[in-house]
């Protein structure tokens, strides 16, 4: 469990440390307040003193201590298997395609509908674009995207959009079909909409523009 300030990259800084000391199996990040996050995490090894030091010297890490009783546990996906699976997909036509999207839908509503179990620590009253950011930000824990450049939400009577800006994708050659039925599935949830997605891929980044009523 690490007590964190709530800005931006702190999530991305801290899995750059333990990756190279042990694998993540799930993260689960909770907002507690505009200013703090709590990132839990259950890994496949102890982390020496070495790398407990690396963590405590980023800046905005307040706390670090290991914890019995997580707080919930999350399902993720293996990159290179989802790239045989995509794989496949190139060599047997459009039903794997199919398929990645609604993996992708249903790990989104999953992700999203576990946040927002206030027992997790998201007060019924956090701001849902630090949620949602939250949410897509696990694409970059899970290692499917290699990072995020950008998101805004904007809302107003006519509904919501949101812009989202990717860096490299696993499923970018493929026409982003997980990545898509993710963001879809998130925004079911959190947005309570079927949205239209749309996608201008330029070389490895990819802006995502989303609206729902």
């Amino acid at each position: 469990m690490i007590k964190t300030a709530n800005r931006r990259g702190m999530l991305h800084e801290i899995t750059g440390v333990i990756k190279d000391y042990a694998s993540i199996e799930w993260v689960f990040v909770s907002i507690p307040s505009e200013t703090e996050r709590v990132i839990a995490m259950r890994l496949s090894d102890s982390l020496p003193i070495s790398a407990l030091d690396k963590l405590k010297s980023i800046n905005g890490i307040y706390d670090i201590w290991a914890s019995h009783e997580a707080p919930m546990e999350l399902v993720g996906f293996d990159k290179e298997i989802l790239r045989s699976i995509l794989m496949h997909m190139v060599q047997s036509g459009g039903e794997i395609h199919a398929f990645l999207t609604k993996l992708g839908y249903e790990m989104g509503l999953s992700m999203a509908s576990t946040m927002l179990r206030t027992k997790y620590e998201i007060p019924s009253n956090a701001a849902m674009n630090k949620v949602l950011e939250t949410a897509i930000n696990m694409l970059v824990v899970m290692n499917l995207v290699r990072g995020i450049e950008d998101i805004v939400m904007n809302s107003d009577k006519n509904g919501y959009s949101v812009n989202i800006s990717l860096l490299e994708p696993f499923d970018l050659d493929a026409g982003l079909p997980f990545t898509r039925g993710y963001l879809l599935g998130l925004m079911k949830v959190l947005l309570k909409c079927d949205c239209n997605l749309d996608a201008v891929i330029n070389k490895t980044r990819v802006n995502i523009y989303i609206k729902g009523k």
